[in-house]
């Protein structure tokens, strides 16, 4: 599969929860390029970010990388 297989458009989000995830992770791609530019965006980030979610005009890509869990929990250190 190549790098651009992987990267999907919004208007293809399934659900609400994925729809806001990637909302938020605009707004704040939005929030820095407005800060770094000194670019007036013309609204709120957060306005901004999720009517561009909802006409699919944001691509994302899923992280395949799955979260640092400890082999062992302090709980199960303390019961010896």
């Amino acid at each position: 599969m190549s790098e651009k297989d992987d990267v999907l458009r919004s208007s293809n989000i399934p659900s609400k929860y994925e729809l806001i995830i990637v909302a938020a992770k605009e707004a704040r791609r939005l929030n820095e390029l407005s800060r770094v530019t000194g670019l007036n965006l013309g609204g709120k980030v957060t306005n901004i970010a999720l009517e561009e979610a909802l006409k699919g005009e944001v691509l994302y890509r899923y992280n395949d990388a799955e979260p640092d869990v400890p082999a062992e929990t302090p709980a199960a250190e303390a019961e010896e």
